[in-house]
Parts: C-alpha cells; structure tokens; sequence
C-alpha cells in the first residue's frame, strides 16, 4: 500500500512538473516510452496500471503537446479544441462551428435560462409539409422571399433599415451562439432587441441552429441539443420559438436521420431555388457576381406563373451595404413582391411558432414595479388580448406590447408612451450594430491557435490531472 501511495505522489509531481515546464516539454519528442517496473513490484504496479487505463478510456489527455482530435483526445478540463486541433481558451479556440465539440469545451456547451423545450407538444398543423420533407420553393406566384441566415450580427440592423425603407418583409433564420457573438437571449447584447424588431417589423423569424453545426454529422443526441437550445433561446425573448428550420451548411442528409429527427421536433426544413453565394463575394470586386445570379435567375420567370425563395446571409457586409437593395429593386421592376417564407408558403401566421408559456422571458427578469406581476408567479401568455398583472403580451397573438389600457398590440398607442414593460415588449433605442465579433478581424492576440495561453492550459491540465487521480485512489 505504501508503494502505490508513492506511485500516486510521484504521478502526482510528475503532472506539476508538465504543467510548469510546458514550454520545455514542448520541445521534446513526446514519443518517449516509459521505463518498464521492476519484477519485484509487478502486483502493484499491474494495479496502477489498470486504473490508468480507465482514467485513459475516460478521454483524460496524456498529451504533453496540448494537441487535441481523433489522434490526440480530448483537450484539458476547461480548455477548447481549436479547427486546427490545438486546446486553449481564445475565442479562436471556443467559437463554434469551428471548436470541435467532441474534443473539447465550446461555445456550443451553454446552456440558456429556463426549462429545456423537449416537453412541447408538437403537433403538425397546417398543409406546408414537415420533416422529413424538404422545401425548395414558394407557392405563390409572384412573391419572392428573401432569406438571411447566420444572424444576428453587427450589421443586422442596418439590414432592417433598408427593409423597413422598402417596406419589404423577410426571413431570418436565427443562430443562437455560432462566431463568437454570444449568447442571443444574453440581456447585455443587442440582439433580443434586434429580434423583437423584427418580429414587429412583421419579418418572420426561423431557426438555423444553435452554433451552426452541420446535422448530417453530429449524433442524435446533439441534433437535438442543437435546436433545442435555439428553441430556449428564442423563447426567453419572444414566448416562443419557430416551427420553420434551415439546416446549417443546407445539409440534411438523406440517410443521417437528420430530415426524419426535424419532422419528429415538428420542423419544416427550408432550402431555397436561388442561392445568391454572397458568402464567396464578400468584397466590392465580386458582389456583382451575386447580383448577377439573382438577375439571371429572376429573369428566366414571369411573375403571374412563377416565385422565388432566396438564400443570402446578413453576417457579411456586402449583403447588407450592397446586394439587398439591388435585390429589392429588382423585384419591384419586375412586378414581383417580397415576402415571408411562411407567406409565399400562403402558411398562416399562427403555424410559424410554438409558445411555450413556462418561462416570461428576459424582459421580465427585472425588477417588476408595483403593478406588475406578482413576485413568484410566473406570467401566462395573454389568451384574449388583455394584459398586465400575470399575463404577458409576449408570445401572444394580439401582438407584442402592453399598452396603457392593458391591451396588447404593436401599434405606436401600444408600443410607446405608456407602454407597460413588465407585460410585453415597448419600444427602445434599438442598436443597429454592436457586434462583439467582426468576421474580418476574429481575433486580436495576433497568436496562432498553437500558442495557447501558458496559464490557462497549463491549469486546465493540472486541475484535470488532479481529479484523475483522485479518482483513481479511491476505485
């Protein structure tokens, strides 16, 4: 026994040493074999080594080089795996899509507030049909929906400037946490105002995930965990969350299990007829490139037989400053009209969203004034267009504001002075950018995602050596 505590404490040192010298570890081949124990302590030593093999099939790193992936396991306690399979704790470590989940920690892991969504009843209503069916085009002649995804971002709300200006409704499919932006229900952000502009503006409002993994990939489990974290999300700030989905990458593999899992969690999967590949022409040299496939495109259709349905993303600038518009006029000079997926779909508006009454939101996270609800109860979604005590306008039909006369609508009367806060949504100086992530400049260390923080990583290890230990004393 004394032998196999001596082995622990010189394990123990051993695991100091790496994380205290890591730069001159770093630099030794770490193809190195430990010595084999001597006959004399076969026993306990053949003990010792069986644990550590247990703590190994746990995926506990042994790499002294902080590489992460299929070849090297998974990164230290608290650290992410990088796209290029390096653990640290950056944004350019954490961010996803582009983190490893399976490897690591990621942005991708928070959770938001609130009881979890699986419990929603799903039923399949309306004649648009759901997963495992996908949807390609509108129904409607003459209408052209104009899709954004990847959103919110810092130039969203320039993007509902522009569509305000031309009166124009639009979908956005909605990521919850991808690029580094932060959680969406995260009060200190700007984007539950960007998204409850929207929903005023009469945009429609459809899921893209949770951190754009691509769902032909991942396994069952986080698929779900993917949409039902987003469904969390936005219902923290509408009440509700969407019934329309488009899958991250456009991929639902047939035979992945990924178009049969969104018809399960009652999703219609969105795809598109033009794809504007604003995303490869990001710059003023090569957006032309993208005006002319929309063009092109438009210009094979009449618009008394034939419609549209759009893919572009508002996460790049030029889509924003530049394509829109031209999209817009476009379709006015051609005698077509823009609008929601749900309309050109001639799906009404009450199938767009499921409300989830559960849980009131961020906005009502506040301190409520004396005329608000009751503290402890939790607030129901107004069933008859009232408001006020402990019903909420938010998520409701009858629209999102809580006038003066505890009336719920999006009108000015509701939506400005005297428009009760702790019941619904008023109107606020809502940011148009504020992005915390800039997708020219992700990071700002000037470090390459090899050159991990010493000290984060170098505790990471240590604190998950520790526990592994730990662990294996007491087996």
């Amino acid at each position: 026994m004394r032998l196999y505590r001596f082995l622990v404490i010189i394990a123990l040192l051993m695991g100091i040493a790496q994380c205290f010298f890591f730069d001159i570890v770093n630099s030794v081949p770490t193809d190195t074999v430990l010595d084999q124990p001597e006959p004399a302590v076969e026993e306990s030593v053949a003990e010792v080594e069986g644990q550590i093999e247990i703590i190994q099939s746990r995926e506990f790193t042994q790499n002294a080089d902080y590489k992460c992936g299929a070849k090297w396991g998974r990164c230290p306690m608290g650290t992410c795996c990088s796209a290029s399979g390096y653990c640290g704790t950056s944004q350019l470590h954490c961010r996803s899509p582009d983190c490893l989940i399976d490897w690591g920690q990621c942005d991708a892991d928070r959770t938001p507030e609130g009881p979890p969504t699986k419990d929603i009843l799903r039923p399949s209503i309306g004649k648009v049909p759901y997963g495992p069916q996908e949807i390609r085009s509108c129904t409607v002649p003459g209408t052209v929906a104009l899709t954004f995804d990847d959103g919110p971002t810092r130039y969203t709300g320039e993007l509902l400037d522009l569509l305000d200006k031309y009166e124009a409704p639009a979908t956005f499919f909605v990521t919850g946490v991808n690029n580094g932006k932060g959680q969406i229900d995260d009060p200190s952000l700007p984007w539950a105002p960007l998204i409850e502009r929207m929903l005023l503006s009469g945009h429609q409002i459809a899921s893209h995930t949770w951190s754009h993994e691509d769902l032909s990939k991942i396994t069952p489990t986080q698929r779900r965990d993917q949409m039902e974290k987003n469904e969390a999300a936005l219902r923290n700030i509408m009440g509700s969350f969407p019934t329309y989905m488009r899958p991250p990458f456009s991929k639902c593999h047939a035979g992945s299990g990924c178009r049969e899992a969104m018809g399960d969690m009652g999703y219609h999967i969105i795809l598109y007829d033009i794809d504007t590949d604003d995303w490869k022409n990001d710059s003023p040299d090569h957006i032309q490139l993208s005006k002319d496939l929309f063009d092109n495109a438009l210009a094979k259709g009449n618009p008394a037989t034939k419609s549209w349905l759009v893919i572009g993303h508002d996460a790049h600038e030029q889509t924003v400053h530049n394509l829109t518009e031209h999209m817009l006029k476009t379709i006015i000079r051609l005698g077509y009209r823009p609008v929601t997926v749900g309309d050109c779909l001639q799906d009404p508006r009450d199938n767009w969203y499921r409300i989830d009454n559960r849980w009131p939101g961020h906005k009502n996270k506040k301190k409520p004034p004396r005329k608000g609800p009751q503290k402890g109860i939790p607030q129901q979604v107004s069933v008859d267009g009232s408001c006020g005590s402990n019903y909420t306008c938010l998520g409701s039909h009858f629209g999102l504001c809580c006038s003066s006369v505890y009336l719920c609508g999006n009108t000015t009367l509701h939506c400005g002075v005297g428009c009760r806060k702790d019941s619904g949504y008023c109107t606020v100086e809502t940011p148009s950018n504020g992005d915390p992530w800039d997708p020219k400049f992700p990071g700002k260390s000037g470090k390459s995602e090899g050159e991990s923080d010493f000290r984060a990583v170098g505790t990471a290890a240590l604190t998950s050596l520790l526990l592994a230990l730990i662990a294996a004393m007491f087996m």
